[in-house]
């Protein structure tokens, strides 16, 4: 309700404030009520007929006239009535605008105001252009300005003195003011008092001319320096970034609201240095990875802190219990979805500890900064945006029905194992019941058998269960303005994308009212708060899944039974249910009726609230408090109608037996809800005085409190007799046997304090030092505060006297070195507690009954061996680098060193079994990350042609230092061992193909190899590994690193990694006239990944399955110029073991968004009467380029690979 009271009001406040500023001073009147003022009079006539009249103050200074002057007759009667008599006449320039000058040919002498009455109206001056027409318009302001010299001259631009045209040139402080003609030249009548001008156009900084007694005023712009300017958000505050001293990347409005995609954090992607975007896969409902100069941990999180307009988000992290995974959703929920991108004003990212080390506790792997849009100073706008597009996804290539079936053959044909018959174990000839033979064989391959399907038609899933040109829609429309006492930014936005893989859709609504009140002039308060309300189609299905579907099923029903083609015929053979697959032991489930029959939906309502109080007591000092909330409500629902739906399962059971204590029930229902609570209160004490006009001192202090509380319900029934049309209105069965709760909750609370002062000296000298102490309810009471110290300094040496270099502008050279924590690990809030197992049979009691051991009963069992001292991981981190800008500001270079070592990783160190606990945890591990990142810019214009283009790249060396005993560990990341990254893949390596018998005979006289079972099943055409390494010794406790001719497990060595060892980017920014283009480019170097889909699809040892195309080029006598092997039933040679046959490079570069607009020209717009302030239109696209090597159809993730788009948009504002 205030909030509407605030916009309900707010047109006549900004009147008001307006009038204030603007009007002429209050005019001394005469105790005369039968005069009034030429001033006031004019002004009258100013908002009844809605012009606008100029004059020259002392024109109208001590002139007075009779109030029945002001006629509403007609404008030009009002104006000679008012003007002749004084002296005075005027001249119509247009509609709206008025000059008022002397009389040259009416030369009064001087009047007493008495003496002016209407016996003088015969002595009219006739206007030079007719006002006759001019009708009242009433309740409109225009404010006079007083004109009474011109001013002329030219604006160029000062490196090429090129001349500028549309320059805007304004005089300080009022609303007179012109633009520059197509040359560049200007002319601008002013009052006689002006001082100064101001001049301004885009990309060219803002320059404030004195004029004096000048007539003639030429002027010489810089292009803007952007890179000095402009303002950057850091923890508790913002600086402009000439005045940095950490390591931080920004990403501006400009920058996201261009990329045109749903998600927002893509923009950093190529564009923030040290940062790296991991695209998990395409689908829109999972959550991009972000990782800040390299990966900091292998333990639980790596993924950097969120902050949101100073709020700190909680988000769903894939292991913990506020995510509802499974479905169709492997990661978690997308954060940057739950934000309207454009209503984003900057993307911040803090990426040394220096920098994040404000945030303590959980800044160990960086930190991202997100500042939403609040309104600007001006009259309300009206910005409306659309976009409308299309996405689609390539797809795998696959054999045909022919071609699989031959495959088939061949793999049973080529086996030399007594044991294999193809007539036997792929057609099942010698199986008599015909039930088991369609189930575990594939009779289909039989050219004797009546189920021989070799001639039938192939059936592409792949084509069937992904949407071509899958329709994508945004819109959203904002209302924002600002005056003095208050600012207001209100949007309301709706997102909506059809699922390139048939039923992963999702639809999102979202709202936002930031709005600021200047209470007093010591007082300011506001509140900001976002809505977000998003509903998803969860579709499990993936890529490889449909590939997977033997060619020759069907999709649909060919006799129209079902309308679903049913893959299993459960009373083919008689009256009990049997599983019988009908197109053969390759037979894949319908995903296509499953997904309609069937229904999984992820609803998500997030309600992120803020309110604060702001007070200045006195001049430099500002205490600010604030309150904030973050609601989410996660809602997961999924329907499985059995009795319709098993008949398209290959493993289907029999509907009565899905849940036997409710044999009539048609369905089962799930409906999980995740309610979880982030509260967060705030003090912040900030202290800013400028000593000297140079000693700037800048000290904040903030003690800051957050609790977390996750509780989730869990409903289930087995017993649904009567179903619904709208799968959500099905109630509970009555039956109470069948239905089942489940309730829990958890929390988590963090308590901080942070001290930090900021000075430098004549922006020459810089020194930042910060700290914080912090305090978690994941430790114990002694372990439970960690302090965390930062301290960094910059000096800008091109400010020295001494420091002369022509084509150096600017040079700053800088660095730091500072700590921050990570509790973020994979352990429960109270990891330092022992957990207790309620329930578990674990208890035996002595023998009895016939049983020797003792029956098991009841009981509680510890299940964890507590650590009290568990702690932070602490990452430290020290860094060095510059900024540069160069030739008239044209060229920006940035460089930064750094060199991060994260200790304490927690650890298991194993125990004795007889402890009957997991083992303990201890902070032990240690990373370290180094590297370089480089980022160079250059920005010009030429005439209306400006261009800008900027590189960067980021290299990184990951490097495990410390574990527990040395002993390799396996993660989520991969293999972990001392010297070697975390992301190394771990396998064989791959030494050639078998060409001959005589190869397989000399290779096994030499070698013995573990992997291989019986040397008699290998033959030409079989793949042979590497010996490279022994048996552990002594010495070498784990493995020898000398070879010792046997090929094992510890022949297993590094053999790629999947931490690129570079990433880059490159964009360009080109404008001319009203056109504007934007590209932007990413990319990955010296990084491999393991190929799992490939070896899935070319694998070659089972008919199970279907295969890729690529298998047509398979080993064969007449076919041996190849890498791939033989096709094997079996795999008796171990060919498709882990090795660097499976390894490929993952690098790529991508064209990730393009962008090309066109704003329509005020000229246009003028005839809308301006009611359009502006109007772009545009045509993009996203990763329409995309190259690369590996094998398959995307190399960060075959299995949902990112979607190819096009789009078209609008953006309208009034």
């Amino acid at each position: 309700m205030i909030i509407v009271l605030c916009l309900l009001l707010f047109p006549a406040s900004a009147q008001e404030v307006a009038l204030n500023q603007l009007a002429p001073p209050p005019i001394d009147r005469s105790q005369d009520e039968t005069q009034q003022s030429l001033k006031s009079a004019l002004r009258q006539l100013e908002e009844t007929y809605g012009v606008r009249f100029n004059y020259a103050a002392k024109l109208v200074t001590d002139k007075y006239v009779t109030p029945k002057r002001v006629t509403t007759q007609s404008l030009d009667h009002s104006l000679n009535d008012l003007l002749t008599p004084l002296g005075l006449k005027y001249e119509m320039l247009s509609k709206e605008l008025i000059f008022i000058t002397k009389d040259q040919n009416n030369k009064l002498k001087k009047l007493d105001r008495q003496k002016v009455n209407d016996k003088q109206e015969d002595t009219r001056a006739k206007p030079s252009g007719s006002l006759s027409q001019v009708s009242p318009r009433p309740n409109r302001f225009v404010i006079s300005a007083y004109l009474e010299k011109t001013i002329t001259g030219q604006v160029t631009d000062v490196s090429d003195n090129t001349s500028l045209p549309g320059v805007n040139v304004l005089v300080k402080g009022t609303t007179i003011g012109t633009v520059t003609d197509i040359d560049g030249n200007y002319s601008l009548s002013v009052p006689d008092d002006v001082e100064t001008l101001l001049f301004s156009s885009i990309g060219y900084e803002t320059k404030e001319v004195n004029i004096g007694n000048q007539n003639v005023v030429n002027v010489a712009l810089t292009l803007s320096v952007q890179e000095l300017s402009e303002v950057v958000v850091i923890g508790f505050g913002e600086r402009e970034k000439k005045d940095l001293t950490g390591s931080i990347s920004t990403v501006q409005a400009e920058d996201i609201e261009k990329i045109a995609l749903p998600s927002p954090q893509f923009a950093l992607q190529g564009k923030a240095t040290g940062v790296r975007v991991v695209n998990t896969s395409g689908n829109p409902n999972e959550a991009p990875q972000i990782f800040v100069r390299g990966i900091g941990t292998w333990n639980g999180d790596a993924q950097p802190l969120y902050v949101i307009d100073g709020q700190i988000i909680e988000p769903p992290r894939a292991g913990n219990e506020d995510v509802i995974g499974g479905a169709g959703l492997n990661t978690p929920p997308n954060l940057f979805n739950l934000i309207n991108s454009n209503d984003i004003e900057s993307i911040s990212v803090l990426k040394d500890a220096s920098a994040a080390a404000v945030y303590g506790s959980r800044a160990a792997n960086g930190v991202v900064l997100i500042t939403t849009k609040k309104g600007k100073t001006g009259a309300p706008t009206v910005e409306v945006n659309t976009r409308t597009g299309f996405q689609s996804i390539p797809t795998f290539d696959m054999l045909n029905t022919e071609q699989f079936v031959q495959l088939s053959r061949e793999m049973y044909q080529n086996s030399t194992n007594p044991d294999v018959n193809i007539e036997e174990d792929l057609y099942g000839r010698n199986e008599p019941n015909d039930a088991i033979r369609l189930t575990n064989f594939n009779p289909q391959f039989d050219p004797e058998s009546p189920y021989y399907i070799s001639d039938r038609t192939t059936y592409d899933w792949q084509d069937e269960l992904t949407t071509k040109n899958a329709l994508d829609q945004a819109y959203d429309v904002k209302v924002s303005g600002a005056n003095d006492r208050l600012d207001y930014y209100v949007s309301a936005g709706l997102f909506d994308q059809k699922g390139v893989i048939y039923n992963n859709d999702i639809r999102r609504y979202t709202g936002a009212i930031n709005l600021n009140v200047n209470v007093t002039d010591w007082l300011k308060t506001g509140i900001n708060f976002k809505y977000t309300s998003q509903s998803s189609n969860l579709n499990s299905t993936v890529l490889q899944d449909m590939a997977d579907v033997s060619p020759w099923q069907p999709l649909r029903d060919p006799n129209n039974q079902y309308g679903y083609a049913p893959v299993i015929d459960p009373y083919r053979f008689g009256d009990t249910w049997q599983a019988i697959k009908i197109y053969g032991q390759g037979s894949n489930n319908n995903y296509l009726a499953l997904t309609d029959i069937n229904t999984s939906v992820f609803d998500i309502n997030r309600s992120l609230g803020q309110f604060y109080a702001q007070v200045e007591p006195f001049e430099g000092l500002t205490l600010r408090g604030s309150l904030n909330l973050d609601y989410t409500q996660q809602d997961r629902f999924g329907l499985n109608v059995f009795t319709k739906a098993n008949i398209f399962r290959t493993t289907g059971i029999d509907p009565r037996l899905e849940s036997p204590s409710a044999p009539n029930s048609l369905a089962d229902m799930e409906h999980r809800i995740n309610n979880i609570f982030n509260f967060q209160s705030d003090f912040t004490a900030t202290y800013k005085r400028i000593f000297d006009n140079k000693h700037n001192v800048n000290l904040t202090a903030a003690v800051q409190d957050q609790r977390h509380r996750r509780e989730t319900v869990n409903l289930s029934t087995e017993n649904l007799t009567n179903l619904t049309d709208d799968p959500r209105l099905n109630g509970y069965g009555s039956d109470l046997a069948n239905n089942n709760s489940f309730y829990s909750w958890n929390q988590r609370f963090w308590f901080g304090m942070v001290g930090r002062l900021s000075y430098n000296y004549d922006s020459r000298y810089y020194l930042d030092v910060s700290y914080r102490r912090d305090a978690s309810n994941g430790f114990d009471d002694d372990y439970r505060w960690g302090n965390f110290y930062s301290a960094s300094g910059a000096w800008r040496i091109s400010s020295e006297p001494f420091f002369n270099v022509p084509f150096v502008d600017d040079l700053k050279l800088r660095g730091g070195w500072g700590q921050a924590g990570n509790d973020q690990a994979a352990v429960g809030a109270y990891a330092f507690l022992s957990r207790v197992n309620g329930g578990a049979s674990s208890y035996r009691w002595g023998s009895g009954n016939g049983n020797p051991i003792g029956n098991l009963s009841l009981g509680a069992t510890v299940a964890d061996f507590p650590n009290p001292a568990l702690s932070w991981e602490v990452a430290t981190t020290t860094y060095a680098g510059f900024d540069a800008l160069l030739l008239n500001n044209k060229l920006n270079v940035t460089f930064e060193w750094y060199d991060r070592i994260t200790s304490g990783i927690l650890q298991s160190v194993n125990l004795p079994y007889s402890v009957g606990t997991n083992n303990p945890l201890f902070n032990i591990g240690e990373l370290r990350n180094r590297g370089i990142d480089l980022l160079v810019g250059y920005n010009d214009r030429v005439g209306e042609f400006s261009y800008g283009i900027s590189g960067n790249i980021s290299f990184l060396h990951n490097e495990v230092t410390k574990l527990y005993l040395g002993q390799p560990l396996s993660t989520e990341f991969g293999r972990v061992e001392e010297g070697r990254s975390i992301g190394h893949l771990w396998g064989y390596q791959l030494g050639g193909i078998f060409q001959s018998q005589q190869e397989i005979d000399q290779f096994f006289s030499e070698y013995e190899d573990a992997n291989v079972g019986n040397t008699d099943f290998v033959e030409p055409g079989d793949m042979y590994f590497q010996d490279v390494q022994g048996n552990p010794t002594e010495e070498e406790p784990f493995y020898s690193k000398t070879p010792d001719g046997v090929i094992n497990s510890f022949d297993q060595t590094e053999i790629g990694n999947t931490i690129p060892g570079y990433t880059y980017g490159l964009n360009l920014n080109v404008g001319w006239k009203g056109l504007d283009l934007t590209v932007s480019f990413y990319g990955e170097g010296d990084v491999e990944k393991y190929n799992d889909v490939r070896r899935r699809f070319e694998g070659m040892s089972g008919a199970g399955t279907n295969y890729f195309a690529s298998t047509l080029n398979r080993w064969t006598p007449q076919n041996t110029n190849t890498d791939m092997p033989r096709a094997v039933i079996g795999d008796p040679a171990g060919n498709n073991r882990f090795s660097t046959r499976w390894v490929e490079s993952a690098a790529f570069f991508r064209l990730n968004n393009w962008q090309l607009g066109y704003t329509l020209p005020a000229s246009v717009l003028d005839a809308l009467n301006n009611t359009v302030k502006s109007l772009r239109i545009y045509v993009g696209g996203q990763n329409n380029l995309y190259l690369y090597s590996w094998s398959g159809i995307d190399p960060v993730n075959d299995e949902f690979p990112l979607p190819r788009a096009i789009n078209a948009g609008l953006n309208i504002r009034f």
